[in-house]
């Protein structure tokens, strides 16, 4: 007993070590890393704007709405990097929190602090632990959820805090990235189908209807809280659509409401706004569904991908833990109902329902969504690897005489496992630059002063939203004659150069050379860009 105890504390010392390290890491990461596009983005136009602009805005399909009115929160300390990424690093800490705290739930020995280090191994995970764009965050609100549904299958009374703090993950989470309802339904039926199943159990000890049981009363109330969570979803997702709806109603030439008030639309039209706002965001979905002929194979080499994004160079590998954990998890689960094994029960169900749930729905729905939607799909692939871990230890030590045999496989275990985290992260893949553009963009601004120049210019998108991340210039001017500073990407300054940039906002045919000529000077040449300045 001794000795447990104090192996618990060792662990505990340990995790506390590693979070420290990482918190260093991710604190690196923060600053070091020049945003790309998308939280650039996002910067511009929603978290600089303040909270309840970017609560009420979703002019295109790529805010994640829930991120940005806490960034704008965050962003209120006046420095950009913590106001677009203080939000990530503060949940990539708590994630690494409630992962030990789920994984010490189930599992014995080091095997915690392992499905840890596995966790923050994966590249995906990595890639957006500190990203200024809602994914982590979605993952804060995923195992804070599960936290909740362990504390409401336990036995005894559950406090109504723990229902609340359930349905404002939640919500929370699907106000944050709506993808995010691929770890939401799992997790509600793995929930659902524990405490029907423990009511059940009940309900025959009791010679009682299941309902009439105190598990039976927990699925009643859970339940509530889902469907509860989901009327709060709806309505902040609601306000969204009278403020968009409201907008283009206005604008339609010829319409009822045309040229009329915001507020006289919302005041006198409210559903037809939040008809078309609805209508609106229907329109432009953030992942389109593609033709169902040859999906299938699409679909295989999507999955492959996937799991290469977990683990570099290990895609096979890991599609085979993907199949191999589902047919575990199946025998697992009659087992632990054969045997009525509370506490296991639950971890199963969560493990195998959001695992077969995902390529299910997608096959239904024919539709591939970018990888970084699954970056939630890391902590499952981690539990699901300690779990598998944490049996074949045990039937190991089942097997083994003598304590210093057991300790000496632990710690081999434990050891496998900081070699891979630390091979793994530092990788040099693990840490380039989001985007070497938007980083050479921001390396020429640094060769001068910008904030001396009476009047800029932007010649493309990232040049403006980096314009005001870093310097708090907001220039809209595109305008390159009388511009005392142009930033120049070198595409643009090839007369051969014909491919249509979405991100320009000038070609070869719309530069003034001769005002270039005459009035700048080149004054520093990188990989992509070329600075002038009078």
């Amino acid at each position: 007993m001794k000795s447990t105890e104090n192996l618990k504390k060792q662990e505990r010392l340990f995790f506390f070590v590693l979070l420290g390290i990482m918190a260093a890491y991710y604190g690196y990461r923060l600053f070091a890393l020049t945003p790309w596009y998308d939280e650039l983005y996002t910067y511009y136009w929603f978290i600089s704007k303040g909270p309840v602009y970017a609560a009420i805005h979703w002019p295109l399909p790529n805010n994640h709405v829930g991120y940005s009115v806490l960034s704008a929160c965050v962003d209120w300390l006046g420095n950009s990097y913590i106001g677009l990424r203080g939000v990530s690093y503060l949940c990539a800490l708590a994630n690494m929190c409630l992962l030990y705290r789920i994984s010490g739930r189930y599992f014995r020995g080091w095997n915690p602090l392992v499905t840890v280090l596995l966790y923050i191994s994966m590249y995906l995970v990595n890639q957006l632990a500190v990203q200024g764009r809602g994914y982590t965050l979605g993952i804060t609100c995923f195992l804070t959820a599960w936290q909740c549904l362990i504390s409401i299958c336990r036995e005894g009374k559950v406090r109504k805090r723990v229902y609340l703090v359930y349905i404002g993950a939640l919500v929370l989470g699907l106000y944050t990235v709506s993808s995010n309802v691929y770890w939401v339904v799992p997790l509600c039926l793995a929930g659902g189908t524990a405490l029907l199943v423990k009511g059940i159990w009940q309900g025959k000890e009791r010679n009682c209807f299941f309902l009439k049981t105190e598990n039976g009363k927990k699925l009643v109330r859970l339940v509530a809280s889902s469907v509860l969570a989901a009327v709060g979803t709806v309505a902040l997702y609601g306000t969204i659509w009278l403020a968009i709806g409201s907008n283009l109603l206005m604008k339609e030439e010829g319409g009822a409401y045309y040229g009329m008030d915001h507020l006289k639309i919302i005041l006198k039209a409210p559903f037809a706004a939040v008809s078309r706002g609805m209508e609106y965001m229907l329109d432009t979905p953030y992942i389109q569904s593609e033709e169902r002929a040859g999906f299938g194979e699409r679909f295989w080499e999507w999955l492959k991908n996937l799991s290469g994004y977990y683990f570099n160079g290990y895609a096979l590998l890991i599609m085979a833990v993907w199949g191999i954990g589902i047919v575990l998890l199946f025998v697992w689960i009659l087992s632990a109902i054969k045997r009525k094994e509370e506490r296991q029960l639950l971890l199963y169900l969560m493990l195998f329902t959001g695992i077969v749930m995902v390529p299910v729905c997608l096959l239904i729905q024919c539709k591939r969504p970018y990888y970084r939607v699954f970056t939630y799909g890391g902590v499952f692939l981690a539990v699901l690897l300690g779990a598998i871990l944490d049996k074949g230890m045990e039937k190991l030590h089942t097997k083994m005489t003598g304590l210093v045999k057991c300790k000496a496989v632990s710690a081999a275990v434990l050891l496998a496992a900081v070699l891979l985290s630390v091979k793994c992260i530092g990788f040099s893949g693990y840490n380039d630059q989001y985007g070497t553009r938007e980083h050479e963009i921001q390396d020429a601004f640094s060769k001068t002063d910008m904030a001396q120049w009476e009047k800029l210019c932007v010649t493309d998108c990232n040049q403006e939203y980096l314009l005001y991340f870093l310097y708090h210039i907001r220039c809209e001017n595109k305008e390159i004659e009388g511009a005392d500073a142009v930033l120049l990407d070198k595409r643009m300054t090839d007369p051969d150069f014909h491919e249509m940039v979405w991100e320009f906002y000038h070609s070869y045919d719309t530069i003034p050379w001769d005002y270039i000529e005459q009035n700048l000077t080149p004054v520093y040449e990188n990989n992509d860009y070329i600075l002038y300045t009078r």
